[in-house]
C-alpha cells in the first residue's frame, strides 16, 4: 500500500513538472524604456517633464526594480540565461543636450546605467541642440554607454521611391559605415548595437546592419523582452508626449509581459499582398493564456477579437480590408492566467 502511494505521488509530481515546463511560467521579463528629450517644452511630442522623469526613477527604486545595462540584457539573452526579475533597461535616442544637463544628474544620483543612441552627423556637425563630444566623454567616463542611431538619421527602413534594391542596400551601408567611422574616430570603438532611426525596419536593413557588425538591433515597437526575444528585434517602450510619459502609463507598461511567437503572417517588413488574406501568429506557450482573451491589433484598424485554433496553436483574424497606411504595427495580445497582459508587436510596410 505504501509503495502504491509513493508511485502515485511520483506520477503526480512528474505530471506537474511537465505542465510547468510546457507553460514556462517562471520566465522573467525586462522592460526597455526609450526616452528622447528631458524638460524641453519646445518639442512636447518627444519630451518628458523633468519632474515626471524624477518620479519615474524614484518609482523604480521604491518598488524594487533592478536597472541593468543594455549590455547585460543582451549578454544574458545571448548566453540563454534567465533574465533578472523586475529588470529595466534605460535607453535614450538621438543625443540631445537635455540628456547631459537634465537627465544625467538624476541617473547618476540613482546609479542607473543607461545607453544613448547617437545620431552621429548631428553631433559631428555640432548642431546646437545636440551633445558635444566633451559632454559625451564626461558621461562615458562614469559609465554611460553610447551606441549607434545611424549617421544622418534617415528613415533607413523605407526604400526611397527612386531606388532599386541594390541602390537601397548601398544607401544603408554608406550611412551606417559613416556612423561607425565617427564612433571609431571620436570614441575609439565601433558600436555593437543599433537603434533603427524612427523605429522603421525591414529584412534588408536588418541583414545589412548585422553584416557591418551590429550584434543587436532595437526597435520602437512597444513590448517586453524575454529569453525568447530575438536580438534583431528588441522592443522598447517609448516614454514621451502627453499620454505616454505619464505615471499611469509608466506603471502600466512595467506590468506587461512578453508573448512569445514562433512565426507570424504577414512577416516583418514589406507587405507582399494587400490586403493580407489573414493575420495570424503561432503561439509558443499557448497554455500560459486564457484562450478567449486573444486579440489582434493593426495600427490602421484598431483592436479585433481573435480566434485561437488549438491544433495549430495559431491566433488569427480574417477579412482584412485593403491597407492604406504606409507603416502599420501589428500586435498579438492575451491575458496570462495570472491576469497579466502579454503583448508582441511587429511592423509591416507598404512597398
Amino acid at each position: 500500500m505504501i509503495f502504491i502511494k509513493l508511485v502515485w505521488r511520483s506520477l503526480i509530481f512528474i505530471f506537474w513538472l511537465i505542465i510547468l515546463f510546457s507553460i514556462k511560467i517562471s520566465a522573467n521579463n525586462t522592460i526597455v524604456l526609450l526616452y528622447h528629450k528631458f524638460g524641453d517644452q519646445r518639442t512636447p511630442s518627444t519630451n518628458i517633464d523633468l519632474n515626471i522623469f524624477k518620479e519615474q526613477m524614484l518609482y523604480l527604486k521604491k518598488h524594487g526594480y533592478k536597472v541593468i545595462s543594455l549590455k547585460q540584457l543582451i549578454n544574458t539573452i545571448e548566453k540563454n540565461k534567465s533574465l533578472p526579475s523586475k529588470s529595466v533597461v534605460i535607453t535614450i535616442d538621438d543625443g540631445y543636450k537635455s540628456v547631459y544637463f537634465n537627465a544625467f544628474p538624476i541617473l547618476r544620483e540613482y546609479g542607473y546605467p543607461f545607453t544613448v543612441f547617437l545620431s552621429t552627423k548631428a553631433i559631428e556637425k555640432k548642431y546646437p541642440d545636440y551633445l558635444s563630444w566633451k559632454e559625451i566623454k564626461i558621461m562615458k567616463k562614469v559609465g554611460a554607454d553610447f551606441q549607434d542611431h545611424s549617421y544622418a538619421h534617415y528613415a533607413l527602413g523605407i526604400i526611397p521611391n527612386h531606388m532599386k534594391e541594390d541602390e537601397y542596400r548601398e544607401w544603408i551601408i554608406e550611412d551606417l559605415k559613416k556612423s561607425r567611422a565617427v564612433f571609431k574616430h571620436y570614441l575609439g570603438y565601433e558600436p555593437l548595437y543599433l537603434a533603427f532611426p524612427y523605429g522603421y525596419y525591414n529584412k534588408i536593413l536588418i541583414s545589412e546592419a548585422l553584416k557591418l557588425g551590429h550584434k543587436a538591433l532595437l526597435t520602437q515597437d512597444p513590448g517586453v523582452v524575454s529569453e525568447d526575444t530575438p536580438l534583431t528585434l528588441i522592443p522598447r517602450e517609448a516614454i514621451l508626449g502627453k499620454e505616454w510619459s505619464t505615471m499611469k502609463h509608466f506603471r502600466y507598461i512595467l506590468e506587461r509581459k512578453d508573448l512569445p511567437i514562433i512565426e507570424h503572417y504577414p512577416e516583418i517588413g514589406f507587405l507582399k499582398k494587400n490586403p493580407p488574406f489573414e493575420i495570424w501568429a503561432k503561439i509558443k506557450y499557448p497554455k500560459r493564456y486564457v484562450k478567449e482573451s486573444f486579440g489582434i491589433y493593426i495600427s490602421e484598424l484598431g483592436w479585433r477579437k481573435a480566434k485561437f485554433d488549438e491544433n495549430s496553436k495559431k491566433v488569427f483574424i480574417k477579412s482584412i480590408p485593403f491597407l492604406k497606411r504606409k507603416i502599420n504595427r501589428i500586435a498579438i495580445t492575451a491575458k496570462e492566467k495570472d491576469g497579466k497582459e502579454a503583448v508582441n508587436f511587429w511592423m509591416i510596410i507598404l512597398p
